[in-house]
């Protein structure tokens, strides 16, 4: 079962919200992160200072929706149906999918901080209408997800904000390096990962959902001598019963979580030499091109970023 810790989402870490800049911090299984967020271009810096991996993908809810709505109608439903689908009871996990409300299919998937291992710290930055919104994780431990609680008093790991004021003029990060994401070409970098500070942009040309009920996503893995691609490529699937399960297979430092079709999102990160690979919570993300090894060489090759340039609202399809 879940851990004993007290989980859910609090109002503190900060509840100041300065340059659109919001701090979000996990400890254990809670979220800590303001209430209200202003509306536009916004970087969420994620702290994990907790033992285990997490992530905060942010969720847009539909009008009238809010975190009790979740938690009761929907994160009962996928720990129901993990638990059928661990037991082997397939067509019983489905059943139990089945019974997702309405509503449900109304929220809007719109990035934010990818996984993230113990102790590290990453910036990722989206455009966001005002709105009801909620940070979640559901990485799982002992086959539990962490955004359920089987405690009916207390919340798991998820936190309801709220995105207000108009939209401001602001402008996008400027990036050293892209990424395109698509169901057809997989991921496509371009730019040089060298040694230094980068922002990334991480285009989303397309978007699709995959046979784990989810969209694709990129995270940045730093890979070692003995790290087992084929595991970690398994573990990205959360519908397998060591999905997605504490501890990950590999130390992530980052990435930007699922986006609709013709947005983009930002993170920031700073590359050691060493091997990495950018890959997909997806089944089988090799075969779909989602699964890109690559290595950063030694000697510092001044991976600086540049300049901030004005970009539309993400919310709106790119020009091919």
């Amino acid at each position: 079962m879940l851990l004993t810790a007290a989980c859910g989402g609090t109002g503190s870490a900060s509840d100041t919200v300065e340059n659109n800049v919001v701090d979000v911090v996990a400890r254990g299984l809670t979220f800590e992160a303001p209430d209200a967020v202003p509306a536009g271009w916004t970087t969420f810096r994620f702290r994990n200072e907790s033992a285990m991996t997490h992530f905060a993908l942010i969720e847009r809810l539909p009008e009238g929706i809010g975190i009790e709505h979740q938690q009761v109608d929907v994160a009962p439903i996928f720990q129901e149906g993990m638990n059928l689908l661990a037991a082997g009871d397939t067509d019983a996990a489905m059943a139990a999918f089945g019974t997702l409300p309405e509503w449900f299919g109304q929220v809007v998937f719109l990035g934010g901080p990818g996984l993230l291992a113990p102790g590290r710290t990453a910036e990722t930055a989206v455009y966001l209408e005002p709105g009801t919104y909620l940070l979640e994780c559901y990485v799982k431990t002992g086959g539990v997800f962490h955004s359920y609680n089987p405690d009916p008093a207390t919340f798991g790991m998820v936190h309801e904000f709220t995105v207000t004021g108009a939209p401001a003029d602001t402008t996008a990060p400027g990036a050293a390096l892209e990424l395109t994401l698509s169901s057809e070409r997989g991921i496509v970098m371009a730019g040089a990962p060298v040694v230094g500070q980068h922002t990334v942009a991480v285009r989303f040309a397309d978007q699709a959902v995959h046979e784990n009920f989810v969209g694709h996503d990129v995270h940045l893995a730093r890979l070692t001598d003995t790290t087992d691609i084929d595991a970690l490529a398994a573990w990205m699937d959360w519908t397998r019963p060591g999905g997605l399960e504490t501890p990950a297979p590999v130390e992530f430092v980052g990435g930007v979580n699922e986006m609709p079709a013709g947005t983009t999102g930002y993170f920031t990160i700073r590359l050691e030499p060493g091997r990495y690979a950018w890959i997909a919570e997806v089944p089988d993300p090799a075969s779909k091109g989602m699964l890109t090894v690559f290595t950063v060489p030694s000697g510092d090759g001044g991976g600086t970023d540049v300049g901030r340039d004005r970009h539309p609202p993400p919310l709106e399809r790119e020009a091919d």
